[in-house]
């Protein structure tokens, strides 16, 4: 609401919304209007006398001509009557009505109201307003209204009026307020599909029986329901007293003519002007409840304006009327449908919006009662586009109308299960889309189990090669004797075996269903029978290397080669990885994770490491040994090979560290169960890179070639070396 104060009065517009789309019926003309002197005499207008006045500008005249009417004015004889219009004279005299007969309003005081026609045309838009300024057949601006009883203006009903008016009431000098009560409703598609959203309103008691009764003699200075009448109903006047009807049928009422023509019941129209009437009674109340320091009339005009913009009340329908359109609620709308019958046409309430409903649930709409104006209850298809089908979504096309769309499929994940989507929905987590994009599924649970064919392949891997190094072990220590076996510390090689041996059975923690105790096994049994293995290559390269560089290196030499101290290689270097393994479990333990969006329609239970950076601690430790390993062995390769496995020490170790660089790169592009089979592949065939380099060449010699297990050929070969190096 915006409201200016420059003088007294008021004007009100009675609602700003779209106009009502027009139909196609035209009103029922029986009877011409020639020769009748009765609407000759008759001022253009509906008039009823009070205390306090409203005055109305209504649309009741369409384009069209009416050759019947020769005695009507120069802006009516191009124009046709249209009936339906009329409800909004009625409704303000109804409204009037009810209003005097409260005792409760206005203080014994009456209200009247006059009434005309606004005409939508520019050239003779102001005739009538002018007429009520200034009065009948006078020059505009000469003769002015004087000491009038009039309070307020209905300015019609759509904004075009309003403004029309508004400007030439404000050319007198006639603040104004633009009153939107509502919403003498708007079409939701085209004429092909007839849905109107109304603006909702409760139901006016009494309305339909005043229609029901009102005549020409009961409202004898409405010239506008005298024309209805003899128009409808092939009346005349009597020539004697122009309120006396002849030749009409007995009981002749509004309620005979068709729907079509003329509605009994009250339109959103209707229900505005109904309402504006309340407003101006309500504000008028006001005024009398509480007088104010200033004088309240001045020239015959009352001061509305301080009441008006903050007036709310509820009115005789139960209905909340807002003036203050900041401090308005939420509008409610009927859904009607506009069905067509020979000669007939009827609004049918089929639903309803009201945004107080709970959030899905504001629209309802009773599909099977609507009817299409191609004449069906079936929904009619889109003439440019079919409905998009579940697993596809409405893709607008550029530039085009509406109903014109691609249907496209659904992204990975997402899905659609109704007819022409807008927006596919995405699935949960824990569940995944289906091929044809319609249905979310449950994620079944996926791990490297023992049971599938590569769990039970690497089962059998391991359990071979474990095997393997039991009997290798068993051999090693039936020919502890021989010096093959003696060579390089005999020792050194049981703690190797079993270590391996270790190494293999460890692989069987990552397979199966992970849970926090084999998550937590996993990577630090790991890293600690490695770091063993690792340690005792390194321990074994040592001994080979101060094995044949004791001689010459000195007493010095010979003594750490006789007290055994490379074999506190291993508990130092394996002591420094049980100490990462404690920190890393300490602090942030691997624990049982699950991966959702690696492997589609699965949920993949896995090992989350905890913490990354203890994982990579520890198996950069490994490698650092690794490498130490291989360079020592690579240092003392070119020793005499009888009994010497550096050679093999060096190619185990570079068959180790290959696979473990090459295993890196492949575990990060990896997913799922892949990552735990590269995993365990990786953790056996680097353990079998060991067994198979350092101890399946003495197992040949010991079984197969026993003649080279004795200390004559090595004794040779350690005399040839020193005589060829003096």
């Amino acid at each position: 609401m915006a409201c200016s104060h420059s003088h007294p009065g008021t004007l009100v517009g009675g609602g700003i919304f779209p106009p009502s789309s027009k139909s196609l019926e035209l009103p029922l003309l029986v009877s011409s209007l020639a020769g009748t002197d009765c609407f000759s005499r008759m001022k253009h207008r509906a008039h009823m006398d009070g205390d306090v006045m409203i005055a109305g500008f209504f649309p009741l005249y369409t384009l069209g001509t009416d050759r019947r009417n020769s005695d009507a004015s120069h802006h009516e004889s191009n124009t046709l009557f249209d009936f339906k219009y009329y409800q909004l004279v009625l409704a303000l005299a109804f409204a009037v009505e009810e209003i005097n007969k409260k005792s409760s309003l206005l203080h014994n005081m009456t209200l009247g109201f006059d009434i005309y026609s606004a005409d939508f045309r520019a050239w003779s838009a102001f005739e009538n307003p002018f007429i009520w300024l200034s009065g009948q057949n006078k020059i505009p601006n000469y003769t002015c209204m004087g000491e009038s009883k009039f309070v307020s203006v209905l300015a019609g009903t759509s904004g075009e009026t309003s403004m029309q008016i508004g400007t030439l009431l404000e050319l007198y000098r006639f603040p104004q307020c633009d009153l939107c009560i509502g919403r003498n409703y708007f079409i939701l598609g085209s004429f092909h599909v007839p849905l109107i959203f109304s603006y909702h309103h409760e139901h006016i008691g009494g309305f339909s029986d005043f229609i029901t009764e009102v005549n020409p003699s009961k409202y004898p200075e409405d010239f506008y329901l005298a024309k209805l009448w003899f128009l409808s109903f092939n009346c005349s006047h009597s020539e004697s007293d122009c309120v006396l009807w002849e030749n009409c049928p007995h009981d002749t009422s509004l309620e005979w003519l068709p729907g079509q023509i003329f509605d009994m019941a009250m339109s959103e129209e209707s229900y505005n002007i109904y309402n504006a009437v309340y407003a101006v009674a309500q504000v008028l109340h006001e005024m009398f409840l509480h007088q104010t320091e200033e004088p309240a009339m001045d020239n015959g005009r009352w001061w509305l304006h301080p009441f008006l913009k903050n007036i709310q009340f509820y009115n005789p329908a139960g209905d909340q009327v807002i003036l203050n359109e900041d401090r308005k609620l939420e509008a409610e709308y009927d859904i009607l449908n506009i069905w067509n019958f020979p000669g007939l046409e009827f609004k049918v309430k089929i639903g309803k919006f009201s945004p107080y409903a709970p959030y899905g649930h504001q629209l309802s709409v009773s599909k099977d009662m609507i009817e299409w104006a191609i004449g069906t209850t079936e929904t009619p298809h889109s003439v440019c586009s079919e409905s998009c089908g579940s697993g596809f979504r409405k893709s607008p096309q550029v530039g085009k109308a509406v109903c014109c769309f691609d249907c496209t499929p659904c992204v990975e994940n997402e899905v659609s299960n109704g007819t022409d989507i807008e927006q596919c929905m995405k699935c949960p987590d824990d569940k995944y889309a289906n091929t044809e994009r319609n249905q979310c599924l449950p994620k079944a649970a996926s791990f490297l189990a023992h049971e599938e064919p590569m769990g039970m392949a690497l089962d059998c891997v391991a359990l071979c090669f474990s095997t393997l190094t039991a009997v290798i072990l068993g051999v090693f220590v039936m020919y502890q004797d021989t010096p093959i076996v003696k060579a390089n510390n005999l020792c050194l090689s049981y703690i190797l075996l079993i270590s391996l041996m270790f190494c293999f059975l460890c692989s069987l923690l990552f397979i199966g269903l992970p849970n926090t105790v084999t998550c937590m096994l996993q990577q630090t049994t790991f890293g600690l029978v490695f770091t063993v293995a690792v340690s005792t290559v390194l321990a074994k390269t040592v001994t080979v290397v101060l094995a044949f560089k004791a001689t010459s290196l000195g007493r010095k030499m010979r003594w750490l080669l006789v007290s055994g101290a490379p074999n506190f290689i291993i508990p130092i270097r394996t002591l420094i990885q049980v100490t990462l393994c404690g920190v890393w479990l300490g602090t942030s333990p691997p624990f049982v994770d699950t991966d959702a969006f690696s492997e589609h329609g699965h949920i993949i239970i896995l090992c989350n490491k905890g913490s990354l950076t203890a994982f990579y601690c520890v198996l950069g430790y490994l490698g650092s040994l690794a490498l130490a390993s291989f360079t020592v062995a690579f240092l003392a390769r070119k020793l005499p090979d009888t009994f010497n496995e550096a050679k093999f020490l060096t190619f185990s170790m570079l068959v180790f560290c290959t696979v473990w660089l090459t295993f890196l790169p492949v575990y990060h592009s990896a997913k799922g169960k892949v990552m735990v089979a590269v995993d365990v592949f990786s953790i056996l065939a680097s353990s079998a890179g060991l067994l198979g380099c350092i101890f399946l060449p003495k197992c040949y010699i010991i079984l197969i070639r026993q003649d080279r297990n004795s200390l004559h050929g090595f004794k040779d070969k350690i005399h040839t070396v020193r005589k060829k190096s003096s």
